[in-house]
């Protein structure tokens, strides 16, 4: 398959999960990304590229809601940061993760778990008084807080 046939393929939503599959293991990155962030991507494809070693790839692995549990939880010790930011920001990612997360030297981390809407209140609360302004912006703007303080 030509990398033309390929990109087609990624980037039409209609693609068939089973058609999607095959194109784990392509040779053109630029296919390999569209396809983790395609929405019918299987867990199992999912799985594949998240030991791909383009840190764009994981990216999208790891913002991805077919990504696993345990895939996630092996994509938060990624060396690339981005990769984590993205973690932080899924609402899949387990609790002890964002928690960890939150208490990170990097202020764009804890932004990241800030505004998750799976982060737990009491995690939220701690970083409501982050001594970075952005992170504390960044609680304001978690749809949990915003509908807390709406009422």
């Amino acid at each position: 398959m030509t990398d033309m046939e390929a990109l087609t393929l990624v980037q039409n939503p209609e693609t068939a999960t089973e058609t999607l599959d095959t194109l784990a293991e392509h040779a053109n990155q630029f296919v390999r990304a569209r396809l983790a962030a395609h929405v019918n991507t299987s867990a199992e494809t999912l799985v594949k590229l998240s030991k791909d070693e383009n840190g764009f790839i994981r990216e999208f692995v790891a913002e991805h809601n077919n990504t696993p549990v345990a895939t996630l939880l092996m994509l938060s010790n990624d060396d690339n940061l981005a990769v984590l930011y993205w973690i932080a920001g899924n609402v899949n990612t387990p609790i002890v993760v964002l928690n960890r997360f939150s208490k990170d030297e990097d202020e764009d981390l804890r932004s990241s778990v800030a505004v998750n809407p799976s982060t737990p209140t009491e995690t939220l609360l701690i970083l409501a008084k982050d001594e970075n302004e952005d992170v504390r912006e960044a609680v304001a703007k978690n749809p949990v807080i915003k509908a807390q303080t709406d009422k």
